[in-house]
């Protein structure tokens, strides 16, 4: 009998040390498999009316002010970013959008319990050409260094922000009236009369002589140099969005689907599903506490029999 009690005594602590082994190692992989997958985003440029999932947002409106929501729920602790940035251009479209301007952008990150918002640039609107990017990030594209800063969008060699989701290229010339001039006061003077003049007989000219005008002889002509053609090289920069062909103004399509920034949540520094690791943490306590339990009885039933 004692010998059952011992064997099966060190089976359940066996058991429970491996259970809680289990436990801890889970830890880290209970939901990494899983992770934060890219979802599926839809945006809105009549409050919410209307939801778009493609296309670009071109139109004599200006879109300052734009709706985007989740279109199904994300994992707890997945989140995604998304900006809305304003710029001034010199062209209504992306081929003759020349040196831009970064005037203001707003941010937004969805996740659970915030899977909608509205972004606005109401205040940084392009007063001429313009373009509006929606795209999937936290980074500021307005030239600066350092983190969460990006390069300026430029025709054809930095087609920032990356992550497009949707654009909008157009606006109107600036004015550049000039003010009317106001004409000085011309003092008007009185014309005379002229007197009678005597008439005189005009002479008859003589014969002029003619003179053959010199042929000028025949000058070289020169031919004028062709300019050879000068090539950009494309700026440097995030090589995770292909840059357009130099020789196509076509402007860069978004797509309707973003990816997660999960830095910071729970899930990116543990991986951890929380029910799961809980239970198997609860399971291997009892177990080992049983087996202890287990032992200190065996042990003193055996010392109270000698």
């Amino acid at each position: 009998m004692p010998a059952i009690t011992k064997r099966a005594t060190g089976l359940a602590i066996a058991v429970g040390t491996f259970t809680a082994a289990m436990s801890f190692a889970c830890l880290g992989t209970a939901q990494a498999d899983d992770g934060c997958p890219d979802m599926g985003i839809e945006h809105s440029l009549d409050g919410g009316q209307t939801w778009l999932t493609d296309g670009r947002m071109d139109g004599e409106k200006i879109p300052t002010v734009v709706d985007v929501r989740l279109e199904d729920s994300p994992v707890e602790g997945c989140k995604y970013h998304v900006s809305l940035a304003s710029y001034s251009a010199e062209g209504p479209d992306w081929g003759s959008s020349g040196t831009q301007a970064f005037l203001g952008w707003d941010t937004v990150t969805l996740q659970t319990g915030k899977t909608q918002a509205t972004l606005d640039v109401s205040d940084h609107a392009p007063d001429c050409y313009g373009q509006i990017d929606l795209y999937n990030s936290k980074i500021k594209y307005d030239g600066g260094t350092g983190k969460g800063h990006g390069p300026l969008p430029h025709y054809y060699n930095s087609p920032t922000p990356y992550k497009l989701i949707t654009a909008w290229n157009g606006g109107h010339k600036c004015d550049t009236t000039t003010p009317p001039t106001t004409p000085t006061d011309t003092p008007t003077t009185d014309t005379p009369t002229p007197s009678d003049t005597p008439t005189t007989d005009t002479p008859t000219p003589s014969d002029t002589p003619t003179t053959d005008t010199p042929t000028p002889s025949d000058t070289p002509t020169t031919d004028t140099p062709t300019p050879t053609a000068t090539t950009t090289a494309p700026a440097v920069g995030d090589t995770s969005s292909p840059a357009p062909s130099s020789g196509s103004t076509a402007p860069p399509t978004g797509t309707a689907t973003v990816a997660a920034d999960d830095s910071g949540s729970n899930l990116a520094e543990t991986g951890g599903n929380g029910t799961q690791t809980t239970a198997f943490a609860v399971g291997g306590a009892v177990l080992l506490l049983g087996g202890g339990a287990a032992v200190y009885f065996t042990r003193r039933r055996n010392s109270g029999a000698h």
